[in-house]
């Protein structure tokens, strides 16, 4: 079973992203989808600049 920690985003960046969901059809139907998405993209970026391995 997964674990799961709640991480607290400012008022106006999960405004954003509501805004992205709602408006822009890309497939994400949860905030939590699409923070999980950009969290991994955002290590996979920093892990390939740094040259080290995915955890």
């Amino acid at each position: 079973m997964r674990k799961y920690t709640n991480i607290p985003l400012p008022d106006d960046l999960i405004k954003q992203i509501e805004s992205i969901i709602e408006k822009l059809e890309l497939g994400y139907k949860t905030k939590s989808e699409f923070v999980k998405e950009a969290v991994r993209e955002k290590i996979i970026k920093i892990s390939e600049f740094k040259g080290i391995k995915k955890p």
